[in-house]
């Protein structure tokens, strides 16, 4: 599981031309013409930013044939060469029988020498932004899809241990203690508290996940459900992806008081429907890592949100301390 990197300076200069390279059509043909047989050669392009992070960006390109029939892709290009370390998980991943077709976006193709993966471009609503009736019956969709990753007889890499996610904790409150020392003590209590828990947590076989699972990752197309990303792909506890994906729900709930109750709802329907399909996946580990991402998430909020961190650093620790909390009782009633 690749925790963090953070690339050179030159690398984001070269990351920042090469995006402005791949924004011209000609350039971006050059990358995709081979996808295309010679008789449907591409004729033209056009090429708009989706997003962009230190180590990596993405550009969503159509492409019109000379047939008249337009086609969209999704270019991801990284600042190292970790897409052949995606491209070689998702190979395993497309061969593995037990996954269904088309429930996980993959690349397919890797150009090496310009460290870029290209995806099928799925067009739908993310599972955020659906508001309606039909969201619970697409969040136990999304919990029996994220059990089929877990149950893929895959060892991508080695275990990541819970002592390695604590001192990513750690790394990140030090970084606040640097910056911003005034948001350090919020945050320090809980990488004690989650080094004290380790010892309670129940013993589990690790499993292929998906590493940043949220309920973002997932688009709904009008009739399937798609897991997009993955970037931060693992070998960990499976409880940990549930974990992860309650806390981030939690998180979008105290950013926005008014969805708090639902995010609940539907993180309870997530969770009941996920333990159906992997009923040995211990309750108190989940509970565990949501304590352990809801603590991550102080950081990221003291960055992203300058003015209003001081109310939501305090609302993930109180949040991450009943999440530790209820460990015990979790664990009682999963048995």
């Amino acid at each position: 599981m690749r925790l963090e990197f953070m690339p050179s300076p030159e690398r984001r200069a070269a990351l920042r031309a090469q995006r402005a390279r791949l924004e011209q059509s000609t350039e971006v043909l050059t990358v995709l013409r081979p996808e295309f047989a010679t008789d449907v050669a591409a004729a033209d392009a056009a090429c708009s930013v989706e997003s962009v992070h230190p180590d990596r960006f993405v550009l969503r390109t159509r492409v019109r044939t000379r047939l008249g029939v337009w086609r969209s892709f999704a270019l991801k290009a990284y600042a190292d060469d970790f897409g052949a370390r995606v491209w070689a998980h998702a190979r395993a991943l497309a061969a593995c029988r037990e996954l269904a077709p088309g429930g996980v976006c993959l690349p397919i193709r890797y150009v090496a020498h310009e460290r870029l993966l290209v995806f099928p471009w799925v067009d739908g609503r993310c599972l955020t932004d659906i508001e309606h009736d039909r969201a619970p019956e697409l969040f136990r969709q999304a919990a029996c899809l994220t059990a089929s990753l877990h149950r893929l007889p895959l060892a991508p890499e080695s275990p990541t241990t819970p002592e390695q996610l604590i001192a990513q904790v750690a790394a990140r409150c030090e970084r606040l203690r640097r910056r911003w020392p005034d948001a350090a003590p919020v945050m320090e209590p809980m990488v004690s508290a989650l080094a004290d828990a380790v010892s309670s947590l129940d013993p589990a076989e690790p499993a292929p996940v998906h590493g940043d699972l949220w309920a973002g990752q997932f688009v709904w197309t009008g009739e399937r459900l798609v897991l997009l990303d993955l970037d931060a792909f693992g070998y960990t506890d499976a409880a940990y992806d549930v974990g992860h994906f309650l806390a981030q729900l939690e998180r979008g709930g105290l950013a926005d008081p008014a969805r708090a109750a639902r995010a609940d709802r539907l993180g309870a329907t997530f969770f009941d429907a996920y333990r159906v399909s992997m009923p040995a996946v211990s309750a108190r580990n989940v509970a565990f890592y949501r304590a352990l991402t809801l603590a991550r998430k102080i950081h990221t909020v003291r960055r992203t949100d300058p003015a209003g961190w001081p109310r939501l650093a305090v609302a993930l620790a109180r949040r991450a301390r009943a999440a530790l909390e209820a460990m015990a009782p979790a664990a009682v009633s999963a048995r």
